[in-house]
């Protein structure tokens, strides 16, 4: 009869204790190596998510700072800001992440969020109804979706005058010439649009108030005499730069000087 062999038991604890450490080892590597793979982005989100605002915000200002732009980025910071409890610095990113991305659902709903929470209630002096129509209506598209829509209207024309010529139907032609008058209004009103709404993403008229609280001076100097003060998050009119010192406007018609290191120019 043949002999079984078997691994006696002292060698076989010792090799499950060996395998043990071998697979430790390996998993502490794994551990180790995973964070120093981490993109930038990465360990802001997972900062972020740890409720590290604070090295969030760092983060992802040093992505800014290196070039990269994208209204999520922006978004992202924003929200980061606003868990901080820095409205002023939240709102401005969220204003900048609409200016890139003006049809972004989630960036208009936290933008109004934010505004909300605002100090400053600022009666308008020009008409209020005319104003946000204004705005609704040239956020509703991208710039690109304006230019694609005004050349769409002018195919369309085209189109419709084509119909016009061929047809030998009189009703078809009344039908296509009254398609043609309103192909060529829609064309030059889409193209209007889309250079107000162009033209608008362009300027930089407009700035958010950063600091907790600021003097709105007379003059252009500190030594000057504070007119009014204004909160964080407050959106300003800019009327004149001057170095280190900007004139600024707001809704109700006042104007002032306030420190350009105050605010974020949108």
């Amino acid at each position: 009869m043949k002999r079984q062999t078997h691994i006696p038991f002292t060698n076989f604890f010792a090799f499950k204790r060996s395998l043990f450490f071998i697979v430790v080892f390996l998993f502490s590597l794994v551990g180790v190596a995973s964070p120093t793979d981490l993109t930038p982005l990465e360990k802001a989100e997972k900062a972020y998510d740890k409720k590290l605002y604070k090295e969030a915000i760092a983060t992802y200002e040093g992505l800014i700072k290196e070039g990269y732009k994208s209204y999520q980025l922006y978004f992202n910071l924003a929200n980061a800001y606003y868990r901080n409890n820095e409205l002023g610095k939240a709102i401005y990113n969220y204003e900048l992440a609409r200016k890139l991305n003006p049809d972004d659902e989630d960036v208009r709903i936290n933008l109004g969020i934010a505004n909300g929470k605002t100090i400053d209630k600022i009666n308008t002096k020009e008409n209020f109804f005319v104003t946000v129509v204004k705005s609704n209506i040239l956020s509703t598209f991208s710039t690109n979706a304006w230019a694609w829509l005004s050349i769409l209207c002018l195919l369309l024309s085209c189109g419709f005058a084509f119909l016009f010529f061929v047809s030998r139907h009189l009703a078809i032609k009344r039908m296509g010439f009254v398609l043609v008058f309103l192909g060529i209004i829609s064309t030059f009103l889409s193209y209007g649009l889309g250079y107000s709404a162009l033209s608008a993403k362009r300027q930089n008229n407009y700035a958010i108030i950063l600091n907790k609280d600021v003097k709105i001076m007379n003059e252009p100097t500190l030594n000057g005499v504070s007119k009014f003060v204004l909160h964080e998050g407050t959106k300003v009119n800019i009327i004149e730069n001057n170095g280190d010192w900007l004139l600024i406007k707001i809704d109700n018609g006042n104007e002032g000087w306030i420190k350009n290191s105050s605010v974020g120019v949108i």
